[in-house]
């Protein structure tokens, strides 16, 4: 191979092998990485022509980020990850490392031919700890594998809501999760007992928050992907029964939309009064509609539904009525659940090679800031037009509900979110064609210019910006305050002076801006 006569070569020894890096080289063209990892690693590293590569990267949720990397590499150790990021910083080659996939943005966890695409299919781990105390979970299975894998224990940890949603991806931006109205967000409060991590130097070190890496690990907790790439996750689990669960479809009249608005509103005031319940409601728009349908996603973490309280009002069919009794709680475990949800995102699945995008818009938790939001984003449908003719066409407003628990109990994280009652609601739309994709994004700039007008005026708006739910263009890590951005770029720097994970690994959102090729 004439490339490994041109460069400057060092040696490494992996176990009984010795791997050789290019070190210093000025070549950017991932195919120099690409061939040194096929050398090595011939089973876990995929070229275009190879069985398996076309099913690495479609992987995404959003047909948006089925990209074609020049590679793809799946490690299965932490060793083998290590030497790949050793590869990239020495010929300066472009990569992107992808978890679950459900970030829409194109090349968040994707990349083009112009890099490498790390797989995180191998890194599966699952093991729960020998005294029930520690989940320990690899960056490769969603949050429905770690369920069903702990189904049957009677034990948890905060995860994921949506059976689909990749397990990196949600813990290093945070995690809104079934028990975060108790527990707060998934990465706080030491609910994250260790991350494994490769560092951009290439060391495996075990981060955590009373060691030698205390500072690495309080970023980790919702700094995103600017510090390392985490090969485990170990959790911390708790007790917990089969909870209660249900789909309540409530219609999409007028009175409908009043109450359940009001509904939701007190949910986010006064939910306090009741941890263990949590929600997603979600009112949707799609072809045809005259009007938004109301929906909510009921989660109970008890054995019998309350009799008092916010939650009582989105089951209780008095002034908020479902369809077909849809809003009746059952017994139904997280693993239950994973497997009827899972269908509907794979292949075959309605949602399965659409198009996808994420907005998040925060604000106070008041009605004039829902409604607000609520009439602005579907009066733009309704006078656009876009639901009837763009094929494929759907959304809605998912208003996560922030009760003053839940970010009291999120306390101490990069985040620093406000102690006050606010919604972080999620604009989500589908759609099928690439050739619509223009207008999608000039239609959501559109709406949101008005929404955040409007917002402003009133004085409406809320801080923080959920990393998860945000789109590209978003300043998350400024909506964190300017005291907790400096300490997560100086700990970048710390760790990664070179910056590999900013500047060689562009996708996601990062804590310094990268510079300009």
């Amino acid at each position: 191979m004439s490339f490994l006569r041109t460069v400057l070569l060092s040696s490494v020894a992996l176990g009984s092998s010795t791997i050789r890096i290019p070190v210093g080289a000025s070549s950017s063209d991932p195919l120099t990485a690409c061939t040194i990892l096929k050398t090595t690693y011939p089973n876990i590293t995929l070229l275009p022509q190879d069985e398996g590569y076309v099913n690495e990267t479609q992987k995404s949720w959003s047909a948006a980020a089925w990209l074609t990397p020049a590679c793809v590499f799946a490690p299965s150790y932490a060793s083998q990850l290590s030497l790949a990021v050793r590869v990239f910083a020495n010929t300066s080659t472009a990569f992107a490392m992808r978890g679950g996939g459900h970030m829409p943005i194109a090349d968040a966890a994707n990349i083009n031919s112009s890099g490498v695409l790390i797989s995180s299919t191998n890194l599966n781990t699952l093991r729960l700890s020998d005294d029930n105390q520690t989940m320990s979970i690899g960056p490769g299975p969603r949050w429905g594998d770690v369920f069903e894998y702990m189904d049957g224990t009677n034990l948890t940890v905060v995860g994921g809501r949506l059976a689909p949603v990749g397990v990196p991806g949600l813990l290093l931006g945070g995690g809104i999760s079934h028990y975060s109205y108790k527990h707060g967000l998934g990465s706080a409060n030491g609910k994250i007992k260790a991350y494994e991590a490769v560092l951009a130097d290439g060391t495996i070190a075990l981060v955590t928050g009373d060691n030698e890496y205390s500072d690495l690990y309080w970023a980790l907790q919702g700094g995103g992907n600017s510090f390392a790439l985490v090969t485990r996750f170990d959790l911390q689990t708790f007790y917990a029964g089969t909870p209660l669960m249900a789909e309540a479809s409530y219609g999409n009249s007028n009175a409908t939309r009043d109450a359940w608005l009001a509904a939701v509103l007190d949910f986010a005031v006064n939910g306090d009064q009741d941890t263990a319940a949590a929600l997603i409601p979600v009112a949707r728009w799609g072809p045809n509609f005259t009007a938004p349908s109301y929906e909510s996603t009921l989660f109970y973490n008890g054995s019998a539904a309350p009799t008092s309280g916010p939650f009582t009002t989105f089951f209780e069919e008095t002034t908020l009525k479902s369809v077909n009794a849809s809003s009746t709680l059952v017994p139904r475990t997280l693993a239950q659940y994973a497997k009827l949800l899972r269908p509907a995102f794979g292949p075959g699945g309605p949602g399965y090679g659409l198009r996808q995008k994420f907005r998040v818009v925060s604000t106070a938790a008041t009605a004039e800031a829902m409604n607000i939001v609520h009439d602005t984003y579907f009066d733009a449908v309704r006078s656009s037009g876009i639901a009837n003719r763009l094929p494929g066409f759907f959304t809605g407003l998912a208003f996560n509900a922030i009760t003053r628990t839940f970010a009291e109990a999120s306390a101490g994280t990069p985040q620093n979110i406000p102690a006050e009652p606010a919604f972080w609601i999620e604009e989500s739309l589908t759609w099928e064609s690439a050739e619509d994709d223009a207008e999608i994004e000039e239609w959501v700039r559109n709406v949101n210019v008005e929404i955040e007008t409007k917002l402003a005026a009133v004085n409406g708006t809320s801080r923080y910006v959920y990393l998860n739910d945000a789109d590209k263009g978003q300043a998350v890590f400024e909506a964190y305050g300017e005291e907790s951005l400096k300490r997560l770029r100086s700990i970048r720097v710390k760790y990664d002076p070179a910056r590999v994970f900013t500047d060689l690994m562009p996708g996601g959102f990062k804590v310094d801006p990268a510079t300009s090729a």
